[in-house]
């Protein structure tokens, strides 16, 4: 079980380092709330990853007899982040009714996390090698349990320390620089957009 713990922590560090929509989001989002918004986004995505998990390990085979499955959510993602990143560039925060009650703050940017995470189909594809990689090691029910429980938990751990870092930064920096950091985010956002679309056709 201890080899099965630290390839999961060997995993779960190099997947928190895939620097696409979720990390530009997250860093985004600390700057402009704080770190502990951040923390809610990536409490977003880790459910997205247990959802994505337990698909991509018990029922996977359905996936291919659902019609244009890969064509619909590569085109709904790739709408979502270039919409997203249009956003960067407008001065405007969310409604004063998301800041003000704190369980509906909660919901919007853990909601935020989980859609930005599920409706990229490389995240899905990503859990599907890992879980197929995984069955080559042999592990009982046990391992495979400690090795994924593992893996979430230092996606976590990373991406929650990601937003304190972007929190303590937003401390030393101007408005200015600030806004360059978000207007940068929304080009990654559109970047990864029309990739997607890019990959469609």
């Amino acid at each position: 079980m201890l080899e099965a713990i630290s390839l999961g922590f060997a995993t779960g560090v190099v997947l928190s380092f895939g620097f696409g929509s979720v990390f530009f989001a997250l860093i985004q989002t600390s700057l402009d709330y704080g770190y502990m918004a951040g923390v809610k986004i990536s409490l977003g995505v880790i459910f997205g990853d247990i959802i994505m998990i337990t698909i991509a390990y018990l029922g996977t085979s359905f996936l291919p007899d659902i019609p244009h499955f890969a064509t619909i959510s590569r085109v709904f993602g790739s709408l979502l982040l270039v919409g997203l990143g249009i956003a960067q560039f407008r001065n405007t925060k969310p409604p004063a009714g998301v800041q003000d009650f704190k369980l509906a703050r909660f919901f919007y940017f853990f909601g935020k996390g989980f859609l930005l995470n599920v409706i990229n189909p490389v995240n899905f594809i990503s859990w599907m090698v890992v879980s197929a990689t995984l069955k080559g090691y042999k592990y009982d029910i046990y391992d495979e349990t400690a090795f994924f429980t593992t893996c979430v938990v230092m996606i976590f751990v990373m991406e929650s320390a990601f937003a304190i870092f972007a929190d303590k930064i937003k401390n030393k920096m101007n408005n200015n620089t600030i806004q360059r950091i978000k207007y940068f985010s929304g080009v990654i956002f559109i970047g990864i957009g029309m990739k997607l679309i890019y990959d469609i056709f």
